[in-house]
């Protein structure tokens, strides 16, 4: 009964002061609803289960090939046969291998993504179909043509047929070596809704099926590899047992082996990456925030209660016990965590798309939900934890007072030592922690500046990208020239483009495609085996992406089928390769059988690999001219004006030369390189959030609790300018309490912001973890702003009448 009464007290408190009720309720939803976000993003990464079979065993396993920049590579089909014949570690090995297919039938033309997989992917991962069967060992040597599809595709297209399995599909595309025009694929089974393997993009599965010269392959190196470690074998001891198996096979193959180790990495560690680092930076900010909302209202609470000092009085004189009390305080508070809790809950649910993209592609899809028992019993603990921490210091200090205490503080209007003292260590704690956030949003913020202020190396503005993936029907290269001639020319005609090509890949979005090679007259040293990036393009392809020429010329209309081999090289090569010379006239060759190719011409690096791996040595050829397992399917338009308005006619003409032709990411090529940066945009977005929210409160706590001062000494104020003060030595004393409060926590700040930031290093580009600059702007920004927060009751002090003053005490 006492509780009820103490509820319905606090009730009609809270009624009356709904400013405060509204301020409180607020800043708790924001830290609340903020921390459950990050919470359920935790959960979906960091704590929820792979959906495989005891995830912890599953690993993945690639070629190392550190010397050329390569530390994690795709392997050959013949290491790959050697290492699962050879390794003492796992039970088992799988290979996988991209690919794509266009649907017909049942509906319009499709082109989905699928994986060439060995017979063993879906039992090592221990996945079991929902309808039908996986994949068996007889599936792999060939014989009927066979898919498994996802549990989106079997939706989507077939609308849930149960009757599906069994029945044949039309399926043309890139499904294996031999596969060309329509082919019928009979459906054996349809995976788990939650079941996704690296990309949840990915529709089917088909059989590996290697060609007997497929298998013996080791120069052409395009396989995923994953593997499930026996029990008790460690990571560390398979990676011992990988690296000894590479280490054989570079003696017995030095041609292709050279330089080439093996790496084993848990699948969680590869689907994360740097995201583990992200999300724990967004745990730690968001904690932050919550720290601070607690310690403003601790310090709101703290000020109401040396208001309610005569309530407290009168409920001791009459009896009231100092349990009593406590909890009376406890109740009210945790009255507003509770609101605050729940109002909360509604930010993971209006953040949930922005949240989804921060989630790799590894993972399933990211969903947010209510009835999720985990996000509300976070959502509920959190509640009522900030409710008692904040509230702890309001309590203990209605505890502790006596009665005598009390009356005499409220004649004499102060607050009391031990209370100031608590209330300023709540001031310093959340200016020191704003500047944590402060700086951490601050090296994000430079980091990403620093981006975009980096040398590409071509103009990306104004040019519309698609990948058109060339079906089997043009697997031989004569067949490709018709195609591609018929698709530029009527592109290239349309009013407002300005330049048109196909390219192998675009820059930023492959690391790989690269080639040994050699240059003719230059002396090979021992274990120097050079390669480099190959970027095959139409003729206009380094026009189109507006390269920067050195010297020479670029390719064009003369570097055709039958004309003199020509490439061009970047500027990395040309330094590396033949410093102090020109270039131009030299020759290059890839293998030993192959002919030599002229240079003819240098450009500028390309930031053909992104951001963070840096220029490499790169070549360029013409299509006409390069090898025939390098694909050229990017399709660059630039043109006048807002490139995705383009993009409806170019489809057009490419459906027109092609109606069974599919057409897929449709993108402009700043987005392209946007993508690229996208998880550190939305980790500083984030950051800077918290951080003008933590400025928000930490602001208004400094400024509540000179208000409150002057509130509660505005007798003293009154007897001091009665007595002769100026208004600038009453503004000074009042200001040098805020100066003081804010220098130490920037003191304390900075310690800590050193301190923390070391661990966000990999997230950070051109700039140091403990940039000064960074450091002294986001200090001068907190200070600034303090210092108004500061000024505004150090001035409603300035104007104290001293006879109103001290009428009213």
């Amino acid at each position: 009964m006492d509780l009820l009464a103490d509820l319905r007290y606090a009730m009609r408190l809270l009624r009356k002061t709904p400013i405060f009720t509204i301020a409180a309720i607020g800043t708790l939803a924001l830290g609340i609803g903020g921390n459950t976000t990050i919470f359920s993003l935790v959960q979906t990464m960091l704590l929820r289960p792979l959906p495989y079979q005891n995830p912890d065993e599953v690993v993945m396993v690639w070629e190392d090939r550190t010397v050329a920049g390569f530390p994690r590579t795709t392997p050959a089909p013949a290491n790959y046969r050697d290492w699962r014949a050879r390794n003492r570690s796992f039970t088992d090995m799988v290979a996988t291998s991209f690919a794509f297919a266009n649907i017909t039938g049942d509906g319009p033309p499709e082109l989905v993504l699928g994986r060439r997989v060995t017979a063993n992917f879906f039992s090592v991962l221990g996945v079991q179909p929902v309808l039908g069967r996986s994949l068996t060992a007889a599936d792999d040597t060939g014989g009927a043509r066979i898919v498994v599809i996802s549990y989106a595709l079997w939706q989507r297209r077939y609308g849930g047929d149960p009757g599906l399995v069994g029945r044949t599909i039309s399926m043309s595309g890139q499904n294996a070596p031999s596969s060309a025009g329509d082919v019928k694929y009979q459906v054996v089974g349809v995976v788990p809704p939650s079941f996704v393997f690296l990309d949840r993009d990915i529709d089917y599965w088909v059989p590996m099926q290697f060609s007997p010269t497929e298998a013996a392959e080791r120069g052409n190196h395009f396989l995923t590899v994953f593997a499930r470690l026996k029990s008790g074998v460690s990571l560390a001891a398979a990676d011992a047992d990988m690296q000894a198996i590479a280490r054989r096979l570079t003696e017995e193959y030095p041609q292709s082996n050279r330089d080439l180790g093996a790496r084993v990495v848990p699948i969680r560690e590869q689907v994360l990456g740097d995201t583990r680092v992200q999300v724990i930076a967004l745990m730690t900010a968001s904690a932050a925030i919550v720290l601070i909302a607690c310690a403003n209202l601790a310090s709101l609470l703290l000020a109401r209660a040396a208001v309610r000092r005569g309530e407290y009085a009168v409920r001791l004189s009459l009896g009231a016990t100092r349990g009593r009390l406590a909890r009376q305080v406890l109740v009210e508070s945790l009255c507003l965590s509770i609101a605050g809790g729940v109002l909360g809950l509604a930010i993971p649910v209006l953040t949930t798309t922005f949240v989804e993209r921060i989630v790799p592609i590894g993972l399933r899809a990211y969903t947010v939900s209510l009835v999720d028992w985990r996000l509300l019993l976070f959502a509920g603990a959190l509640s009522i934890a900030t409710g008692l921490l904040f509230s702890l210091g309001p309590a203990l200090q209605s505890a502790h007072a006596s009665t005598a205490d009390v009356l005499q503080q409220h004649a004499r209007g102060n607050a009391g030592g031990r209370s100031r003292m608590f209330r300023d260590g709540l001031v310093v704690m959340q200016v020191a922690a704003t500047l944590v956030l402060l700086v951490a949003a601050g090296l994000m913020l430079r980091t990403l500046a620093n981006l975009n202020a980096t040398e590409r190396g071509f103009d990306a503005d104004n040019v519309l990208t698609m990948v058109v993936p060339l079906m089997p029907k043009y697997a031989e290269p004569t067949t490709r020239p018709p195609f591609y001639d018929a698709i530029l020319s009527s592109v290239r005609a349309l009013p407002g483009v300005r330049g048109a090509a196909f390219g192998s890949a675009l820059p930023f979005q492959s690391a790989g495609f690269s080639r040994a090679f050699s240059v003719e007259g230059r002396q090979r040293l021992p274990g120097d085996d050079p390669d480099a990036l190959v970027r095959l393009g139409t003729a206009d392809y380094l026009q189109t992406l507006r390269v920067t020429l050195i010297e020479g010329r670029l390719l064009d209309a003369r570097d055709g089928i039958g004309a003199p081999l020509a490439v061009v090289v970047n500027e990395t090569l040309a330094r590396r390769f033949m410093p102090g010379q020109s270039a131009l006239g030299r020759q290059i060759r890839f293998t030993p059988t192959e002919p030599l190719f002229t240079i003819v011409g240098v450009v500028k690096d390309v930031l053909e690999r992104g951001y963070e791996l840096g220029p490499k040595p790169g070549v360029y050829m013409t299509q006409a001219q390069g090898p025939r397992f390098f694909p050229t399917v990017n399709l660059l338009v630039r043109v006048d004006g807002d490139p995705l308005g383009y993009a409806p006619t170019v489809q057009r003409i490419i459906r027109e030369v092609d109606s069974d032709q599919p057409i897929r990411l449709i993108r402009s090529l700043t987005e392209v390189i946007a993508l690229t940066v996208g998880d550190r945009r939305q980790q500083t977005t984030l950051l800077v959030v918290f951080g003008a929210l933590a400025l928000v409160i930490a602001s208004l706590g400094l400024y509540g609790l000179l208000a409150q001062t002057v509130s509660a000494r505005g007798r003293e104020i009154g007897i001091r300018m009665a007595l002769g003060a100026t208004w600038r030595s009453v503004m000074q004393m009042v200001m040098s309490r805020g100066i003081v409060l804010t220098g130490s926590g920037l003191a304390i700040g900075g310690v800590l912001a050193w301190l923390v930031t070391r661990g966000m290093e990999t997230l950070l580009y051109g700039v140091g973890a403990a940039d000064p600059l960074t450091f002294a702007l986001v200090a001068g920004l907190l200070a600034a702003v303090s210092a108004v927060a500061c000024a505004i009751p150090a001035v409603r002090a300035a104007r104290v009448d001293p006879m109103l003053a001290l009428r009213d005490q």
